[in-house]
């Protein structure tokens, strides 16, 4: 309960299912109650101040430290802010753009007309289906592969689709093409972009993190005004949770 700015109240804890052991079975043969202490008023009177810089470095990372006068640190945690926001931005543009250029790149140079030729339902290009190819049919009534995420990862790494590419009479043994093998390229660097983007975003969320506890450490956490407690501590192996409790009032 609070009240003026005190807060009173009654804890209690609990520490169950005590280990088997010998002294345990002694004290299951005994019922022990006692207390201690000498029950007069306590008051805890907590500054909020901490929860209120907490909650401003979670949302603008430097702003609590820069409420508690720690403008150094302040500076230091927003302007990591801004580093990993341009860091993101760039990276995911960047993947943005790669994506862009090797989805041009495997429609210009990957033709389903000649792979569907080699496509008999459940061998193609002389290798075993495993995917599939999903098709609809244009405005001019021709059959057209679905250019979704799953068509451009099929093209780039399975055997299946390689004799759609149009360089496949210099295909290696590892079922790579010149032009397949540009493209692979292409794609990975895209995946990788997307990736440290991601990872800056983790950085970002950590560092909000970390600046708000940081700013909330550096806050006048808690004023105490106590004098004493009142409180009881008993073992009463006889019930059901076999535990100890003890009970501390203020």
């Amino acid at each position: 309960m609070e009240k003026n700015g005190v807060i009173t109240g009654k804890y209690s804890l609990v520490l169950s299912r005590i280990k088997k052991n010998t002294v345990g079975m002694l004290l299951s043969l005994l019922l022990v109650s006692f207390s201690f202490g000498q029950e007069t008023p306590a008051r805890h009177q907590v500054d909020r101040r901490m929860l209120k810089n907490f909650v401003k470095s979670l949302i603008i990372p430097g702003w609590g430290q820069w409420e508690n006068g720690n403008k150094l640190r302040g500076i230091l945690y927003v302007t990591a802010e801004v580093a990993g926001i341009y860091g993101y931005q760039s990276n995911f543009k960047a993947g943005d753009d790669k994506a862009a250029e090797f989805k041009v790149f495997g429609d210009d140079h990957w033709n389903y007309t000649v792979w569907s030729f080699s496509d008999n339902g459940e061998t193609a290009c002389g290798n075993l289906r495993t995917h599939s190819m999903p098709t609809y049919i244009d405005s001019d009534g021709i059959v057209q592969p679905i250019r979704d995420h799953h068509f451009y990862e099929n093209i780039s790494k399975y055997p299946e689709f390689v004799c759609g590419w149009d360089d496949i009479s210099q295909k290696d043994d590892k079922d790579l093409t010149p032009n397949k093998k540009t493209y692979v390229e292409m794609r990975t660097l895209s995946n990788q972009l997307y990736r440290n983007a991601q990872i800056v975003g983790s950085l970002i969320m950590v560092n909000h993190l970390i600046s708000a506890f940081d700013a909330a450490l550096g806050t006048d956490l808690t004023s105490f005004e106590s004098t004493s407690f009142a409180g009881k501590f008993y073992i009463n192996p006889l019930s059901v949770s076999r535990g100890i409790t003890m009970e501390v009032t203020f």
